[in-house]
């Protein structure tokens, strides 16, 4: 992947860059120019050539380019590590979980096309079609005590929520932990997975389902009612690649303050988002009983916090949240 021209092409576009622009830093004919620029309409890349004006980009291939996604993040501290992209797998984050055991550096990213196993949690399946959505696992290696785990899925959730708003989404929500919705309907999984031994946490995994461009009736019918995408929800066509740039440059974002201790900004952070507090919920436990109460908010541990119906209060640390529809 050419990412040197794409990045210049791409802060032009879509206006001009001549030949002499593109091989600057290089040093190569222009011949040499067009035989890369070749490369890259290869890949998909819609690029209009002129003998006089040079190269313009036109449009991007709706494909994921781990070198690419690497190039763009430049700044970050995911530049630095690595991207890993498979056709097809299992489970992103089962795969991301053999590469942490052997020693895989914080920060990498494996993201797939197609997931035959994906899940979320309580082992339910999530449902997608390939180059319909982002499904990736980023690993991570928290410095801080088990107890503060629960924060991790609250990052994550942040970052989404945060990546679609400057995206120009409106509507968008966190249900605790860190289901993103868009006006109610799903539309981001988040499945974290973590190792722990007696000294700390060894490893954190963070699983992500986004449905970028699935149509509303793709969706299996027992999900049209509570699922959405991208596309369904705002009636656009959106670019994979720049919703997850833009996902994981917030998560960069977060992860920093999170590892320098400061929790505060991450719970303002999803409070931002968070339509749970104050409503009517159920939670239903690991052992499928239900308790129901309202939701007080969140501990600084990113526990919720449930009043329930004898006005006591109860903290939950995992849990599935449904809310109960309002009554008139």
């Amino acid at each position: 992947m050419d990412t040197r021209l794409l990045s210049l092409l791409r802060e032009s576009s879509p206006g001009w860059v001549s030949s002499e622009v593109l091989r600057q830093g290089d040093g190569v004919s222009r011949v040499t120019i067009s035989k890369r620029v070749q490369k890259l309409q290869g890949l998909g890349y819609k690029i209009e050539s002129s003998t006089r004006k040079g190269y313009r980009l036109l449009g991007e291939p709706n494909d994921l380019h781990a070198d690419d996604l690497k190039a763009r993040l430049a700044g970050t501290d995911f530049y630095a590590t690595p991207f890993i992209l498979k056709q097809e797998t299992g489970s992103t984050n089962d795969d991301l979980r053999k590469l942490a055991e052997e020693g895989a550096p914080e920060g990498t990213v494996l993201f797939s096309e197609r997931q035959r196993e994906g899940r979320g949690r309580r082992g339910r399946t999530w449902y997608s079609q390939p180059g319909d959505s982002l499904l990736f696992s980023i690993l991570l290696r928290p410095p801080f005590p088990p107890g503060q785990g629960t924060l991790i899925p609250l990052l994550a959730a942040t970052a989404v929520y945060r990546a679609l708003t400057s995206l120009g989404i409106d509507n968008v929500g966190i249900k605790w932990p860190n289901d993103v919705l868009i006006e109610d309907k799903k539309v981001c999984g988040i499945l974290c997975e973590m190792s722990v031994s007696l000294e700390g946490i060894e490893y954190a995994l963070l699983g992500m389902g986004l449905n970028v461009s699935t149509p509303a009736e793709d969706f299996p019918e027992e999900l049209q009612s509570i699922a959405c995408s991208l596309n369904s929800a705002t009636g656009k066509q959106w670019d994979r690649a720049d919703v997850m740039v833009q996902i994981l440059e917030d998560m960069a974002h977060l992860i920093q303050q999170l590892w320098d201790g400061d929790t505060a900004s991450i719970l303002e952070g999803w409070k931002e988002g968070a339509v749970t507090p104050g409503q009517q919920v159920d939670v239903t436990l690991g052992d499928g009983s239900r308790v129901s109460g309202q939701a007080r908010g969140v501990t600084q541990e990113g526990a919720l916090v449930l009043k329930l119906n004898d006005g006591s209060e109860r903290v939950f640390h995992s849990g599935e949240v449904s809310v109960r529809p309002t009554t008139l």
